[in-house]
């Protein structure tokens, strides 16, 4: 089997359709028959009953059509429909006459509608014979830094897999174009059947690899970059050098994808949308950005600014709740006042560097401001990862409003989560609030004492006085959602 994506849309397709034929002979629909003279006029008369099958399918090709099935195998099938009509004598270019006659195949002289196994896989056989005649396997690979994994490879789907680089096939150069690894690097591959003069397009190795690194990104933090140049050929000719836009600078720590999550990981990928648009598109950029700065200080205002985007926290009144409305989506409510204390500091840590500050790099001695980075990425990455896999809608700031109006005095019961399963599970791994450390940058400290003020990164706002009952940290100072 050489494309098991066209394989498996087929079937299901058939498998779709034999589940509604059925209904309607159940319902009370009946076959239709042809009697048949077959003596030819030499001898007794001989009649057999031949079955209407094509009328009768013909008659609810409409209804079939409009199968969830049968979109995705017409865009599997594309523009292979054409020469398989052509060889089995009819006309067409389109997917649709192709799939109808392929289900009239796999029913031909039938009076009911199980799905025959067999007959389907000698169907596919000729499809692939048809499709396939004149083609040879199209291959791109490149290293990606960042990533190890423990099985031998990892099939992503789509013809896309991530392989160990000394079980792939591919050229020593990009097995062992890390330098500073003594392992064979971690190969992204993307292989499909191309014209036997013909290569995979750069681009499309390049949009799709591109597309993979982003998702790693946003499935764990870490040093995720694809390693250029990618390498290409077709069938059994020659590797040749092809540019992939990669070699970006990537900052954290290496990660291993355990065997037991290839599988989450694989669904995580499924779930991802298309490429997000607006406010969404913007912070995903941002994200991006940030991950491949070779800094923190850098870093830090990319991740800030991909949260205003998503908390539309432009104005003056949306940049001084940011911080009470990331805490409301990103942490349970007895964490929140926490949460949201870090971010003030984190808003108050970039002002410091906008201001001249002074290198991130260099006052970094304690860990505090790097965690700092680390949270507000962790962040930016759970809020993106629970929109884009649907489980909340891009309207981030009217969620976050919501919940500060709705939650109770009361601390959640154990367990109990106001963000998406992805959020959740992100924030618990990767962003738990961190201890502050004695640091040149410290972030505020709230006494009993103390006069309440706006805390570090909250602006004043010109013309009001602060009340001593006005703290910036508690959801029921606000009277309405900012």
């Amino acid at each position: 089997m050489r494309n098991r994506a066209l394989h498996d849309a087929l079937r299901d397709f058939a498998l779709e359709a034999a589940a509604f034929l059925t209904d309607e002979l159940r319902d009370g629909a009946e076959i239709e028959f042809d009697v048949v003279d077959e003596s030819r006029g030499r001898g007794p008369a001989l009649y057999h009953y031949r079955p209407r099958t094509s009328a009768f399918l013909a008659e609810r090709w409409p209804t079939i059509r409009d199968l969830p099935a049968c979109r995705r195998a017409g865009e599997e099938l594309g523009a292979g429909a054409s020469p398989w009509l052509h060889v089995n004598g009819l006309r067409g270019e389109q997917a649709e006459p192709a799939l109808r006659a392929m289900l009239e195949r796999l029913y031909e002289d039938a009076t009911s509608f199980g799905f025959p196994e067999e007959r389907f896989e000698r169907l596919y056989e000729e499809v692939e014979t048809t499709l396939y005649r004149d083609a040879v396997s199209g291959r791109v690979v490149a290293a990606l830094r960042g990533v190890e994994i423990e099985s031998e490879g990892i099939d992503l789907g789509g013809g896309l897999a991530l392989v160990a680089g000394d079980r792939a096939d591919a050229p020593p150069e990009v097995v062992w174009s890390i330098e500073d690894d003594a392992e064979p690097a971690v190969l992204c591959v993307l292989e499909r059947d191309v014209a036997a003069d013909d290569h995979i397009p750069a681009r499309e190795a390049e949009e799709r690899f591109r597309g993979l690194v982003t998702a790693l990104r946003l499935w764990a933090p870490g040093a995720v970059a694809l390693s250029a140049p990618g390498w290409r050929r077709s069938g059994e000719g020659r590797w040749a050098p092809v540019g992939l836009g990669g070699g970006g600078i990537a900052r954290g720590a290496p990660w291993t994808l355990p065997a037991e999550e290839e599988r989450d990981l694989r669904e995580f990928l499924d779930a991802l949308g298309g490429a997000p648009a607006g406010p969404v598109g913007w912070a995903l950029g941002r994200f991006e950005m940030g991950c491949e700065r070779a800094n923190d200080a850098e870093a830090l205002s990319d991740y800030l600014l991909g949260l205003r985007a998503l908390l539309d926290a432009m104005s003056d009144a949306g940049r001084a709740s940011l911080a009470l409305r990331v805490a409301a989506l990103c942490a349970e409510e007895g964490e929140r006042r926490a949460v949201q204390r870090r971010i003030e500091a984190a808003v108050g840590l970039e002002e410091f560097v906008m201001c001249g500050g002074g290198n991130l790099q260099r006052r970094i001695g304690s860990e505090s401001p790097r965690a700092l980075v680390a949270e507000m990425e962790g962040h930016l990455r759970a809020l993106l990862r629970d929109v884009l896999c649907g489980y909340l809608e891009p309207d981030l700031k009217g969620l976050a409003d919501d919940i500060l109006l709705e939650t109770s005095p009361e601390p959640f019961a154990p367990g109990e989560a106001k963000v998406g399963p992805v959020a959740a599970r992100d924030l618990r791994r990767d962003s738990a609030p961190a201890e502050p450390e004695t640091t040149d940058f410290e972030a505020p400290a709230a006494t009993a004492e103390a006069e309440p003020e706006p805390a570090a990164g909250q602006h004043q706002l010109e013309g009001v006085t602060p009340s001593a009952d006005w703290g910036w940290d508690d959801p029921e100072d606000y009277s309405a959602p900012v």
